[in-house]
């Protein structure tokens, strides 16, 4: 399944990447490995040490929020974003 992928402005200037991405997978977690050979630096932004999504990183499918066991259908539409905060 060819899926599109969004990033966000944060993480495509931290990587060097565009904010688009054409990857493989069947679930939500192929598609990010499969954008960690590309992309290896991506990695420590969106999963922490055990391999789950960050909690200040939130992934959705298709418009519906999505954990890394969502299944991925072909065109679907991922997208990446990150909680800001401050004050």
């Amino acid at each position: 399944m060819t899926v599109s992928v969004r990033l966000p402005r944060v993480l495509t200037e931290t990587v060097g990447s565009g904010p688009r991405h054409e990857v493989t997978g069947r679930t939500l977690s192929e598609v990010l490995e499969n954008l960690f050979t590309a992309e290896p630096g991506l990695k420590g932004h969106l999963l922490d040490e055990t391999g789950r999504i960050r909690p200040h990183v939130l992934m959705f499918v298709d418009a519906t929020r999505a954990d890394l066991e969502t299944p991925i259908r072909d065109g679907s539409d991922v997208q990446i974003l990150q909680a800001v905060s401050g004050g």
